[in-house]
């Protein structure tokens, strides 16, 4: 079976996701959106008491890398 590009798009996303949840950041998706951003990242100071860092992710799928 064919994977669309929206099946494409979520794939990536959960895997972009699943590298930071390991890395402990609570993550969210904004699934089906046509938003800014698909993943926000938010990690917490280690008291879990404040945010010490928020993230808005846009992912992209490119058939190349950049050369950078």
């Amino acid at each position: 079976m064919a994977i669309n590009k929206y099946g494409k798009g979520s794939k990536y996303e959960r895997e972009i996701m699943d590298i930071f949840r390991r890395e402990g950041y609570e993550v969210l998706r904004s699934a089906g959106s046509h938003s800014p951003f698909d993943v926000v990242l938010i990690k917490y100071t280690p008291e879990n008491k404040r945010i010490a860092f928020v993230a808005f992710v846009q992912c992209k799928i490119k058939k190349t890398l950049p050369n950078e």
